[in-house]
């Protein structure tokens, strides 16, 4: 699987455009911009082959780690979806 972290312009409303429950993977939005409010940032884990633009059609910044496991923590709890 891939876990992605990036920006996108959707401060007001920054969860995916495809209901991420569907694939029972986790996202988080991680914070805001500090000075201008224009983007928020997020994590998510998709899996090898599932295009992150399908969920985020204005991300940027982009950065993609292959991994072999989802690593939940206090800051990014598994959603009750991942169950």
């Amino acid at each position: 699987m891939i876990r992605y972290r990036f920006k996108t312009n959707s401060v007001s409303d920054p969860r995916p455009i495809v209901d991420m429950a569907l694939i029972k993977m986790p996202w988080w939005c991680t914070g805001f911009s500090c000075t201008t409010n224009e983007y928020a940032t997020i994590v998510c884990y998709l899996p090898e082959g599932e295009p992150l633009y399908k969920y985020w059609d204005d991300a940027f910044d982009v950065e993609a780690e292959n991994v072999s496991e989802i690593k939940y923590s206090d800051r990014f709890p598994k959603p009750e979806w991942c169950e």
